[in-house]
């Protein structure tokens, strides 16, 4: 039978080898009750027993500090002084049996307890989703670990305004990131919001008037506001309007629609065009910000949205603003707007934190006195209103620098104490934590490093810096700050930086070395990527591949060449031997993919070996292209009477070559496709004007002309999907509220529709699975429902290709299917 709850006052225990559950009345019992259904859920997926059934071992008992009935004199005096969030793991004996002791300082201490006891049964989190070993687990080891955070807020800094980042973000990928965030034992999402002008204005955050929004939040008037979509012109590196059903190589396949986009754009890209649409662009995401940020509120993550100061106005509100008769730069007026700004969120979502930015240019040109006091003035204003509304939410500042140029901690000075201090590291991330930290006192303080660069290349690049991700969460350390969040766009190639950020958050093995090493960019982080390899790849190849790992953290640009934010395929005229040079070692790597066993060690292995491949392909397209001009150089000075023949010896061989290997990038990027972000770099791949139109278009059409007529047909790009047959699921949630059904987006990538799709589940471990039915939307993309569940459960993805090929999802199904805890909250 499966663990059913039952009731009693002040314990909340799980014998979950005995198959009992009891729940207190705790303050906030649901997190207890998730505790003790997340340790069922990862016993079971370690063990492919549910508790039931491994109840010789003993008991494991998840419960508060200040149970009553905690009666275990070790235990006690280990749990006696934990404070919030802090949590002890011990295993004791009595009469023969063990007991495996997860206790909590509070409800959200006991959830962490419960996560990091997974972790201490091999499973390991990301912001992607969750790593179950292969191989099942004999036996639950023996604990003893005290949990005491180091910083009281850990999370993220996710961006925008890319084809990467959380503009694509719908409901189910924030509650998806949420829910990882707390099982890395982090609790922080914050946002920035870009203002009309800088480049354009998001709909994160709206300004406007008294009486333009209706109790329910809902806006009456509004301006334009976007995130990207597939058919605005990029405003931060050269992305060009395309759509999506024009990609080559099979890539149309991933898009259900040509504007590839977020839910609260749809019908209004690129831009809403009318005011209802601009209006419903802003409501839509205030709904979509009150289900997920009410989501993460009762996991107990805190969420941060905010704009920049001083206080940029969409031309449209100054427009309305003078018709009124009034000054859109005066005081009162400024009153009035964040008066209005404030309460619209109070009414329409909740919020713990409004963050204000400084402006960027202080970062790169430096600020005049008068610019510094013009944004602490409007930072004061702001916080005389938050208090005049009394504001559910905290102030707070941040910045691409924490302060001005004069002194980077100035502002401590010239703000209230109850406003947290924030930036973000400077030079992309390049620069180590400000040291004005230290002389910051008595203020929360959060220092943000980057986990990736938007730098010449960045987000198009894999950029392993596990390393320096030690080294700034120890020197935040030192200087005392209370608050690390990392900045990012992606999230399953930034996997190992996130958890070493997140580890760091909580452990420190080598802090004090960091602050005085201040030569090395870096701490050392062997021991991690060996940890992360044998959890990833299991433990026959591990120490190698950790080893390698570690040589490359932070030491070799996997990238392709310059340009911000993504790079470009620019023709480079040197000769490959000398540019492949640095990426040797994945050859090294791929000479260990033999040792790697298990189906889910195989595919996260091939992740990586794939793309590193992809990458490396991508240097060689420049190099190919630097043979292709060379040659069309010839062409041109050639005698026009012999043009076309030296065009069709030289030019043409050269640009099929270029054209090969670039279907043998994008194959090897399509093989690697798992996540929001992983769509993000194939519409940059498309998208970009320095990627496709450098490689392929504009090559074709000088190559056309010199020819004199068309090319032939293996000189054109295939619109068909070159690949091997895969299944991709790009939002994996695995947790889910009460009443809340599971929706899925499935893609079938293959070079002909399947034959069938079908998705099959059944409660955690118990009877027969059933199938639901899928709906067709376009191209290779499915949709499903599962209906609202009873009790947790698992389910995995089957299809069958339309030459019979069988495709399981996720790559350890049927043996380990994707599981999903119910959260009776």
């Amino acid at each position: 039978m499966p663990v059913r709850p039952t009731y009693c006052s002040f314990l909340f225990v799980i014998l979950v080898l005995s198959g009992t559950v009891r729940v207190s009345t705790a303050e906030k019992p649901s997190l207890q009750r998730l505790a003790a259904k997340e340790v069922a859920r990862y016993l079971y997926v370690r063990t492919g027993l549910l508790p039931e059934k491994i109840a010789e071992q003993g008991k494991i008992v998840v419960v508060r500090k200040d149970a009553a009935r905690l009666s275990d004199t070790a235990v006690l005096a280990a749990a006696q002084d934990l404070r919030p969030q802090q949590y002890v793991l011990k295993t004791t004996v009595a009469e023969g049996k063990k007991t495996w002791w997860i206790v909590g300082g509070d409800d959200l201490g006991t959830l962490y307890g419960a996560y990091r006891f997974a972790e201490k049964l091999g499973v390991r989190f990301y912001l992607h989703g969750d790593v179950i070993p292969d191989r099942h687990l004999a036996r639950i080891p023996d604990m003893d670990e005290t949990g005491k955070p180091l910083f009281a807020l850990r999370g993220v800094n996710p961006w925008g305004s890319h084809p990467f980042g959380f503009d694509a973000w719908g409901s189910d990928d924030y509650k998806a990131i949420f829910t990882q965030l707390a099982k890395m034992r982090m609790n922080f999402l914050g946002i920035h919001c870009y203002p009309e002008g800088h480049p354009y204005a998001e709909p994160t955050v709206w300004h406007g008037m008294p009486g333009d929004f209706d109790l329910q939040g809902r806006v009456k008037a509004s301006y334009p506001s976007h995130y990207y979509n597939t058919l605005v012109k990029g405003e931060w590196g050269p992305i060009l309007p395309k759509k999506t059903g024009d990609y080559s190589f099979g890539g149309a396949l991933l898009f259900d629609r040509d504007d590839w986009a977020p839910e609260v754009m749809r019908g209004h890209c690129p831009v809403p065009s009318t005011p209802e649409g601009c209006n419903e662009v802003f409501n839509r995401m205030a709904a979509q910000f009150r289900e997920a940020f009410g989501f993460a509120r009762r996991l107990g993550v805190k969420t941060c949205i905010g704009t920049e100061a001083p206080l940029i106005l969409p031309l449209a509100l100054q427009k309305r603003i003078k018709a009124q008769g009034k000054n859109p730069k005066d005081p009162a007026t400024v009153r009035e707007i964040y008066e209005s700004t404030f309460r619209r969120i109070m009414a329409s979502h909740p919020l713990d934190y409004y963050w204000i930015w400084t402006p960027e240019d202080w970062t790169w040109a430096g600020n005049k006195p008068q610019q510094y006091e013009t944004t602490v003035r409007d930072l004061k204003l702001a916080y005389e209103v938050s208090k005049k509304v009394n504001a559910p939410f905290q102030l707070a500042t941040c910045g691409w620098v924490l302060g001005p140029q004069h002194d980077r901690a100035a502002m401590d000075a010239d703000l209230p104490k109850d406003m947290p201090a924030s930036a973000i590291s400077r030079t992309l991330g390049y620069t180590e934590v400000d040291p004005a930290y230290a002389r910051i006192r008595g203020r929360e303080k959060w220092a943000i490093p980057w986990l990736e660069s938007d730098g010449n290349h960045g987000l198009a690049a894999v950029q392993l810096v596990a390393g320096r991700m030690r080294r700034d969460a120890a020197d935040a350390s030192a200087y005392g700050c209370t608050g690390l969040m990392g900045l990012h766009w992606r999230s399953d190639i930034l996997g190992p930086n996130i958890a070493a950020l997140a580890e760091a958050a909580w452990d420190q093995p080598r802090t004090k070395t960091a602050v005085t090493e201040k030569k090395n960019r870096s701490l050392p982080c062997d021991d991690f990527y060996a940890d992360w390899a044998e959890a990833n790849f299991g433990p026959e190849a591990s120490a190698a591949i950790g080893k390698l790992f570690a040589s490359i953290d932070g030491k070799v640009s996997i990238s392709v060449g310059d340009g911000c934010p993504s790079g470009s395929l620019a023709a480079d005229t040197r000769l490959w031997p000398k540019v492949g040079k640095p990426y040797a070692f994945i050859d090294e790597l791929a000479l260990l993919r033999p040792q790697v066993t298990g189906p889910g060690n195989l595919d996260r292995f091939d992740y990586w070996l794939n793309i590193f491949r992809y990458h490396r392909i991508l240097a060689q397209v420049r190099c190919a292209l630097g043979v292709f001009e060379t040659a069309m150089k010839q062409v041109t000075a050639s005698d026009p009477a012999v043009r076309r023949k030296q065009a069709e010896s030289t030019a043409l061989p050269a640009y099929r070559e270029v054209l090969r290997l670039y279907g043998e990038a994008y194959h090897l990027l399509l093989a690697t496709v798992n996540t929001p972000g992983g769509l993000a770099t194939v519409v940059n791949l498309e998208n970009h004007a320095e990627f496709l139109p450098v490689a392929i278009g504009k090559p074709a059409a000088r190559l056309t002309a010199a020819l004199g007529g068309p090319l032939p047909s293996d000189a054109i790009p295939p619109v068909q999907y070159q690949g091997e047959p895969r299944i991709i699921v790009p939002t994996v949630r695995t947790l889910i509220a009460q009443g809340e059904p599971l929706r899925l987006k499935i893609i079938v990538l293959d070079n002909q529709p399947a034959r069938t799709v079908t998705v099959l589940w059944r409660p955690l471990g118990i009877g027969p699975f059933r199938a639901i039915p899928l709906t067709h939307i376009a191209r290779a993309v499915y949709e499903a429902e599962l209906p609202t569940p009873e009790k947790d459960f698992e389910y995995r993805i089957e299809a069958t290709t339309a030459s019979g090929v069988k495709l399981m999802w996720p790559a350890t199904a049927p043996e380990i299917n994707q599981t999903v805890v119910l959260w009776e909250d």
